[in-house]
């Protein structure tokens, strides 16, 4: 097959890195694919440096001339098979390519809601070919409140490298350049530096444990979103919550395995919107216990007390209580790690998702 991936899109996350990823993927299985990013856009940055076949398009605003024009052309030149719209800015300038006989996929990765309004409703309803929820949470959303047909929604969700994130990954070198020593326990959560992904919850959290558990230390990693003064906010918070010396900030790192090979659990403390994430499935593969936020598409990889801890969002005190019950507890880690581990190995390898995700396309042409 020939397929487009659209994600036009200014800055970078997992969405935008799951769009890449499945264009590499799908070259490394014989299709021909080709990543459609903003010319300034981040992704074209990151497409660039991976060495993702790309085309770079203009892309200001959701209804863009210029943008709809390059990507005829685009479309005239490569005659794709499928276009795959992982923003909604490029969907509607793909949209009418529907016209041609080309199939047209909506993809919707976050759990924030779709505003049920008449214009919405009719493109999620009308002007797809199908749509490809990333969480069956996301899925019943779009059922519900916007009346999309489920016969329409395919759910797809994250997938992981297995061979990027394995068991043989070695994190004593990064625990080592950090000052781990073999009693620190440590708590990383790798994001997005983005208010929604709870980082300040962690703080709150480690402030009420830091007297009765001095051994607990806490690894950001992440480079700033949108608001690029929230890291600095975080650590104005943790100078002001005295947990400065129990927390490291380790910016845009590349070395995410090793990072998270670091880590004694991983924690997503998110408050926001979100799909399954990307850290999940990682975080099993290397066989990690998981906190997480009890919302959006994380229960559906997260089960409580078996594949991982799930906590209330928003609630330093529920992820105190459960930071605590893992590091006093090895089997509780070992038994969350072990299921964890189990899952990423039977669903969560991305080569069955793209799998999965040809299949589907297949029903369409």
């Amino acid at each position: 097959m020939r397929i487009f991936h659209t994600e036009c899109g200014k800055l970078w996350g997992g969405q935008e890195l799951r769009s890449l990823i499945e264009v590499e993927e799908s070259n490394a299985a014989g299709h021909q694919a080709w990543a459609i990013v903003s010319e300034d856009g981040k992704s074209i940055e990151y497409a660039r440096n991976r060495g993702t076949p790309y085309f770079p398009i203009p892309g200001k605003s959701t209804i863009d001339t210029p943008a709809f024009l390059e990507m005829a052309r685009l479309v005239f030149r490569q005659k794709p098979d499928i276009i795959c719209c992982h923003n909604s800015r490029d969907f509607y300038f793909c949209a009418p390519f529907r016209l041609a006989g080309i199939p047209v996929v909506r993809y919707r990765h976050i759990s924030a809601p779709v505003r049920p309004t008449s214009m919405q409703n009719f493109f999620y309803r009308h002007g797809t070919t199908a749509v490809v929820a990333t969480a069956h949470f996301i899925k019943d959303q779009l059922v519900v409140r916007n009346g999309v047909s489920p016969k329409k929604i395919t759910v797809i969700g994250e997938g992981v490298d297995m061979q990027r994130f394995n068991l043989s990954t070695d994190g004593s070198a990064t625990r080592k350049e950090f000052g781990f020593d073999e009693k620190t326990f440590v708590v990383g959560e790798v994001s997005m530096m983005r208010a929604e992904k709870g980082f300040d919850i962690l703080l709150r959290a480690l402030a009420l444990i830091k007297d009765s558990h001095p051994y607990i230390r806490f690894l950001f990693a992440g480079g700033p979103g949108r608001d690029t003064s929230y890291p600095q906010q975080l650590k104005e918070l943790a100078a002001s919550l005295r947990v400065t010396d129990r927390v490291v900030f380790v910016g845009w790192r590349e070395d995410v395995p090793q990072l998270m090979a670091a880590c004694d659990v991983i924690a997503l403390a998110s408050t926001g919107v979100e799909g399954q994430s990307r850290v999940i499935p990682e975080a099993f593969a290397l066989r990690k216990p998981v906190v997480a936020s009890r919302l959006g598409g994380i229960p559906e990889l997260v089960q409580h007390e078996h594949s991982g801890l799930l906590v209330a969002p928003g609630s330093p005190k529920d992820l105190a209580r459960a930071i605590v019950r893992y590091a006093s507890d090895p089997a509780l880690r070992d038994h969350c790690a072990a299921n964890g581990y189990a899952l990423a190995q039977s669903r969560l390898d991305i080569k069955k998702r793209m799998e999965e995700s040809y299949a589907f396309y297949q029903t369409l042409l």
